[in-house]
Parts: structure tokens; C-alpha cells; sequence
């Protein structure tokens, strides 16, 4: 039996402690595996011969601008820093826009605000727990990199950052949450903002030329910081600053609507169109068309942007023998030529494509929970069919996301000046989707024993893994673990053999554990 809670900030701390958890635990052992993986890289002369690499226009724009790798900490804020505080950001939205558009949904904040408690004493509770829980993830991101022994000044820096990340997010949350409803509608607006954000952060850092629209994004801000780097505490002033400025503007917005409102508000009816209502197979598809625009789009503007920086790689390849002689001695030589770049881009998007098939899988848990498939599944389709019309549409979204990523790769590889053919991009990409049919038997038993938080767990699991393949070869992790990771299994095609034989295997699991998920799906109450 759960405790009662008396207040609206241990209301909401109920809410979120789960979440804060799983993502203080996950940073906190990023953060580890990067200082180890630094050191036994042999520390800053086992370095020496990335700097060419950190130097290079294209790895700038990928991973930020860093003077160079001398130490642990600035170690992890290059090899994953802007892709932590990329989660930390998107996690810090999702949760905004939940604890505020969703209960006006459904109802739940017109409880909240009643008695004693007004609409703006309510938000501003809300704001300021979820400002706490983004200290949360900072303070324990400081805390692993002082005892990881990297500097005081460049661990509190860096937890700033990634506190301000989370600020960030959440309060490009709230104010979607203000502006759009309903929830579905919010959420897309605040990650189509966040999107954004760092492709200016990219564009940004791939040219001298083109540095001062860091000052126009927040990962640019806080890139300015400089953790373990020149330190520069007057980044801090829009880092952090421009959140709050934010949230003081929510309740000027708030009082300025009515409950439940909003400035933009996706219609509750319209005319009636039929399209694509005739069979569960269809509807799965229209229900979904949002995620797949956006999914479709965001990968195939990612794949343009690798594409263009093919030609800085390659040129750095040939104009730097100690590169190359580094790349080989990482298992990266396919990298000195550019289609080897692209095989190893192909392999990076393919982390991408796995959060697709989540994504577009746990919305079907999601429908459950929200109570939508009640009246469905009394008087329609058969749970079979109607989990197996969400598994196709999934798969019709990635072959979608697919084509439009090989097309936008290939014509920023030809953009850059590097000559390609079309056949090679698709062989690439087609490569990096391996691992599609694991993760839908993944997906398919998470949203049948866990379906509350099937996308939460099957985003960790990824991130997760991925780690573990990127980092375990230089930690020597033993072999059985590194086989029992699914991207283990991947290739750079076409500088490499696709691997048949494990991805078979890989597959021939997920089609295992899908099975066992549809049958307990088919048997179990409905999740209300």
C-alpha cells in the first residue's frame, strides 16, 4: 500500500523519483565507463595522436569543439558529452510536458488546483521539482567525475552543464505544454525544438565561420562553458538563466488561458475521413503518422549532415599518416576512405533506428494504459491482430526512414565533393538495420509484462548496449559479454561482410522473446 502524500511537490517528486533514478544511475555509469575507457586508452599520451581527430571540422560537429584530450573529464565531455546532455534534455521535456499538459488531459490537474492551491501556486510547484530533479542528475554527474579524481572547478562545470541541459528541456516542455495541447502535440513541439537545437550546435561547430549560432541554441551555451577546459563562467549566465527566464514566462502564459486550454490545440473532432480506418492494419499506421514524419524526417537531416562530412574525414586521412596508423590500431581503417566513413556512420545511425522500433511499439502499451483499446478490442479485431498491425506499420516505418536517410546520405556525401554511388549509402544503411527484428521481439514482450514503462526500459536497454560495444573492447570486457550484446553483431557494410550468421541468431532470439511477449499479451488482463 502506497503512502498518502499531503502536498503537491511530493505529488509530483512521486511521479518523477523512478525516472530520476534510472537516469542518475544511467549517467552516473556512463561517466565511469568513460574515465576507465580514458585510462586504458593510456591516459593523455594514449591520446596524443587523436588530436588531428579533434582538430578535424567534421569530428567538431559531431561531438563539440574541444582544445584537446589531456585529461578524463574532457575525455568524456568529447567521446559522449553532447549526447548526454541531448537525453538529458529530450528526458527533462518528456517529463515536463506529462506532469503538466497530460493531467490537463485527463482531468487530473483540475483536482490539483482546487482549494487552497490555484493554478499558478500548482505550476510553480511543478516547475521548481522538476528544476530539482535536473540538479538531481548534475550533483551525481559532479559527484562521479570528483571521485573519478578529475578537477573540482571542471566536475562543478560540468555538472552545470549538465543541469542546465536538463533546465533546458524542461522548460522548452513547460512552455510547449502552455502553447500546445494535447499532450501528443506538446511533446512533438519540444523535441522538434530540442532537434533543432542541436543542429544549430552541429552547423555551428563544423566551421569557424559559422560559431556564432552556438549563441543562438542552449547546447552551444553550455558548450561554451569549457568543463575541464578555458573555464568561462559567463556562459553560465544564458546556460542557466535562460531556463528561469523561461519559466517566468509560463505563468504569464498560464494566467492568460483557460484550464485545460492552450494557444494551439489539435481538434477533438473534424470532419469525418474514413482513410485508412477500414482494418486495425491501416488505422496503426494513421494513428502513428506523427511519429513517423518526425522520425523520418530527423534521420534523414541527420544522415544529410553525415554525408556532408565525409570529405573533411577523408581528407584528414590523407593528409595525416598518424591518423591513419591510430584508426588501424582501433579496428577504424575502413574510416581513411569515404565509404569506409560512411559504413561507420551507417553503424552509428542504427542506435536511431532500434529507438524507432521502440518508440513506435510502445505506443501500443501506451493506448492500453490510456484506456483507448477497451471498446476496441470488445467489439473489434483480436489482440493478435492488433499487436501484429502495430509490429508491421513498425516496420513499414523503418523501411521508410530508411529510404529517405540513404537518399539525404548520398546526396550530402555527393554535396561534399566526394564521389559515391547511390547502391553503396544503401548498402550501408540497409547494414545498420540488423538488429530491427531483435528489437521488435524486445518490444513486443516489454509492452506485454511491463507496458507502463516499455519505452523508458527498452531506451535504457539500448543506450545500454551500445556502450557496452562501443567501450568494452577497450576495457577488455570478457568475450561472453561482449557476445551477448546485439550490436555486437553489426557490421561496417560494405568495407565489411554482413554478418549472417549472428544476426540470424540475434534475430532467431528476438523472434523467441517476441513470441513469449504476444502470448502473455493475448492472455493477460487489459492495463488500465
Amino acid at each position: 500500500m502506497s503512502r498518502a502524500v499531503t502536498t503537491v511537490r511530493a505529488a509530483v517528486w512521486r511521479e518523477l523519483r523512478t525516472s530520476v533514478v534510472v537516469v542518475t544511475v544511467l549517467f552516473a555509469s556512463v561517466i565511469e565507463i568513460g574515465l576507465r575507457s580514458y585510462v586504458a586508452s593510456g591516459g593523455a599520451l594514449g591520446m596524443i595522436g587523436l588530436q588531428p581527430l579533434v582538430q578535424n571540422p567534421a569530428v567538431a560537429a559531431l561531438y563539440g569543439r574541444v582544445s584537446n584530450l589531456d585529461n578524463g573529464g574532457i575525455f568524456v565531455v568529447w567521446k559522449m558529452g553532447v549526447f548526454l546532455l541531448l537525453v538529458v534534455a529530450v528526458w527533462a521535456s518528456l517529463n515536463a510536458t506529462r506532469l503538466t499538459r497530460a493531467h490537463e488531459d485527463d482531468g487530473s490537474w483540475d483536482v490539483m488546483v482546487i482549494g487552497r492551491r490555484n493554478r499558478d501556486a500548482v505550476l510553480r510547484t511543478t516547475t521548481l521539482t522538476l528544476l530539482e530533479s535536473g540538479a538531481v542528475v548534475g550533483a551525481a554527474s559532479w559527484l562521479v567525475m570528483l571521485v573519478g579524481g578529475q578537477s573540482s572547478s571542471g566536475s562543478a562545470y560540468f555538472g552545470l552543464g549538465v543541469m542546465a541541459a536538463s533546465w533546458s528541456g524542461a522548460s522548452i516542455g513547460l512552455l510547449a505544454a502552455q502553447v500546445a495541447a494535447p499532450r501528443r502535440a506538446a511533446s512533438q513541439a519540444s523535441l522538434v525544438i530540442i532537434v533543432v537545437a542541436f543542429f544549430a550546435r552541429v552547423v555551428a561547430d563544423a566551421s569557424t565561420s559559422t560559431l556564432w549560432l552556438r549563441d543562438v541554441t542552449f547546447f552551444g551555451w553550455i558548450e561554451k562553458i569549457g568543463a575541464f577546459q578555458r573555464l568561462d563562467p559567463l556562459a553560465l549566465v544564458p546556460a542557466l538563466g535562460g531556463p528561469l527566464l523561461t519559466c517566468l514566462a509560463l505563468w504569464w502564459l498560464q494566467d492568460r488561458r483557460d484550464a485545460g486550454g492552450a494557444l494551439w490545440t489539435h481538434a477533438d473532432s473534424a470532419s469525418p475521413t474514413p482513410f485508412l480506418l477500414g482494418s486495425p492494419w491501416t488505422f496503426a499506421w494513421r494513428e502513428r503518422s506523427s511519429v513517423w514524419r518526425w522520425w523520418t524526417l530527423g534521420l534523414a537531416a541527420f544522415g544529410a549532415i553525415l554525408g556532408y562530412l565525409t570529405h573533411a574525414l577523408v581528407s584528414l586521412a590523407q593528409t595525416d599518416p598518424g591518423y591513419v596508423v591510430l584508426l588501424n590500431r582501433w579496428g577504424l581503417g575502413q574510416m581513411v576512405t569515404g565509404v569506409g566513413f560512411v559504413a561507420i556512420a551507417a553503424v552509428l545511425m542504427s542506435v536511431a533506428f532500434t529507438f524507432l522500433v521502440v518508440s513506435w511499439i510502445a505506443t501500443a502499451a501506451g493506448d492500453e494504459v490510456k484506456g483507448r483499446l477497451d471498446v476496441a478490442l470488445a467489439t473489434g479485431p483480436r489482440r493478435v491482430a492488433w499487436l501484429a498491425s502495430v509490429v508491421v506499420s513498425a516496420l513499414a516505418a523503418v523501411v521508410v526512414a530508411a529510404v529517405a536517410t540513404t537518399l539525404m546520405m548520398w546526396w550530402g556525401v555527393r554535396l561534399s565533393g566526394t564521389p559515391m554511388s547511390l547502391r553503396t549509402v544503401a548498402e550501408a544503411v540497409g547494414g545498420s538495420l540488423g538488429l530491427t527484428p531483435f528489437m521488435v521481439g524486445a518490444s513486443v514482450w516489454l509492452v506485454a509484462r511491463v507496458p507502463r514503462l516499455a519505452f523508458a526500459v527498452g531506451a535504457i536497454f539500448i543506450l545500454v548496449e551500445y556502450i557496452v560495444q562501443a567501450l568494452g573492447p577497450t576495457l577488455k570486457w570478457p568475450a561472453l559479454v561482449m557476445q551477448s550484446d546485439p550490436f555486437h553483431y553489426l557490421r561496417a557494410v560494405p568495407v565489411q561482410t554482413f554478418n549472417w550468421a549472428g544476426l540470424a541468431g540475434v534475430s532467431l532470439v528476438g523472434v523467441g522473446i517476441g513470441s513469449l511477449g504476444l502470448w502473455r499479451y493475448v492472455h493477460r488482463d487489459v492495463v488500465g
